[in-house]
């Protein structure tokens, strides 16, 4: 998430205590609520805070921590979202699994309140599309069966979720995915015997949350899961809800087209003909029931070997940077870029998957085309390795780049250093300002030496610095 979040006003500032939870940072920022990263000082753990703040009807004091409605009129709603907020932690605090993200405990303090939760490193599903666009088959399923073992476990305690989409879905670093954000999940029926209604998400929600006439159980949850998986494979949200209705009850064709017809590549029918019946938009049509369905994803699961780590989609596409190849980039990226260079290497190494993606996302801060090819030329990777994902500090192509820099920074070095020695024979002292700037804006030796030659007067002391480079 955006680290910037931390400058918005309505943010609690870095330093900030919460009882015995000191803020680190902002992890991410709802139309109801801010979630941080903080840090236990009683255990010295790390946590995930939720504080209540309902952006539209609530305004923080000035550098204080409370928070109260905008105006008077907006009191009872501000009242009844807290309310409806502290429910979210006591519905999560049932469920013990790990599919589902666990609650310890939650504070009313300062006008608001906060759920405080276990904190686990990873990124959520819609972020992760945003740079993978698709899944493969067998990552769908890698994430589908734990959520639906998740969902088992809420219906089963007469709850639904009402709000799964890919924002919602968080893809642990280590371990099982896992269910989020509860602000609407509510008994299947309300205790005066209503449906229950509420905010929906367009796209991923079914026609019978717009309305307070049909009602809702396992199967609209489903809904909500099949149209994230839609996403997973199709690249986009599926065909909201109403205008769906509205097409339907027009005579017209459904305008969301089944995936078994569309018959994108590298998926199997069995795959595209679950996530249909999911998407029906008919209640009846659809699966009643997680375990009509489960079933099917387990065994698209196992048809193929399990990995080394296959603990989730995120372990086998995230890089564990090695240290000492960091230091190298940085140092070969400030030559070009100056001070924000180390800057500019973190960010790309915490958006980059392999080291194709790293060379041309730090390539892109270099002005000049030709400073910014020598510098592409310096992390190249071989063709038969650039469409893996891998681990620096565990695998041979990644060893084999950081020496190919190392030693072509030891060449460059010493190529610079000599081209000073002879040219200085001739110019004198200015001849480091000289070869420097030749370097810097020159895209192969040969360019570099051409340069410097013009820089000396005498035909007979141009050769003689031409045979001093190449002797060397």
């Amino acid at each position: 998430m955006n680290m910037n979040l931390q400058s918005q006003s309505n943010t609690l500032p870095t330093g900030t205590r919460i009882e015995c939870y000191q803020i680190e940072n902002v992890l991410g920022v709802g139309g109801f609520g801010i979630t941080y990263k903080a840090k236990d000082l009683n255990l010295g753990c790390h946590v995930a805070i939720k504080e209540y703040f309902p952006a539209s009807f609530a305004v923080r004091a000035a550098n204080t921590c409370t928070v109260n409605s905008k105006s008077s009129n907006d009191n009872e709603i501000y009242t009844t979202g807290l309310h409806r907020f502290l429910d979210e932690a006591r519905v999560l605090a049932q469920f013990k699994s790990r599919s589902i993200i666990h609650v310890n405990r939650f504070i009313e303090a300062n006008g608001t309140a906060y759920i405080i939760m276990d904190y686990e490193e990873g990124v959520p599903l819609s972020r992760y599309l945003l740079k993978s666009k698709r899944l493969t088959e067998h990552e769908i399923a890698m994430v589908v069966v734990p959520i639906m073992e998740g969902l088992r476990i809420i219906h089963q305690s007469k709850y639904l979720h009402r709000d799964i989409k890919p924002s919602n879905i968080y893809l642990r670093k280590q371990g099982r995915p896992v269910l989020i954000d509860f602000g609407s999940a509510r008994q299947s029926i309300d205790n005066d015997g209503e449906a229950v209604t509420g905010f929906v998400t367009h796209g991923y929600a079914p026609f019978e949350q717009y309305n307070t006439h049909d009602e809702q159980g396992p199967w609209t949850d489903l809904y909500g899961l099949g149209a994230t998986l839609y996403r997973c494979i199709n690249g986009k949200s599926p065909v909201d809800a109403l205008d769906r209705l509205a097409s339907i009850q027009a005579g017209e064709p459904d305008p969301l087209k089944p995936l078994l017809l569309e018959k994108p590549d590298n998926y199997g029918s069995e795959v595209l003909s679950c996530i249909d019946w999911m998407l029906s938009f008919r209640i009846e049509n659809r699966p009643q029931s997680v375990d009509e369905i489960i079933h099917r994803f387990k065994s698209i699961r196992n048809k193929r070997p399990q990995l080394e780590t296959p603990k989730t989609v995120l372990s086998q596409k995230d890089i564990d940077w090695d240290a000492e190849f960091i230091a190298v980039i940085e140092s070969e990226l400030a030559t070009y870029i100056g001070p924000l260079a180390p800057i500019m290497v973190k960010k790309a190494l915490h958006e980059s998957t392999n080291l194709d993606e790293l060379h041309q996302s730090l390539a892109v801060n270099i002005d000049s085309p030709s400073h910014r090819e020598q510098f592409m030329q310096l992390f190249s990777v071989h063709a038969s390795t650039s469409q893996q994902s891998v681990t620096v500090n565990k695998t041979t192509t990644h060893h084999n780049a950081l020496l190919h820099l190392s030693d072509k920074q030891k060449a460059d070095d010493k190529f610079k250093s000599e081209a000073e020695q002879a040219l200085a024979k001739f110019i004198g002292p200015i001849a480091g300002v000289l070869v420097a700037d030749a370097i810097s804006s020159s895209s192969s030796r040969d360019e570099v030496v051409r340069k410097l030659l013009k820089e000396i007067q005498n035909e007979a002391d141009k050769n003689i610095f031409l045979n001093e480079i190449n002797k060397n």
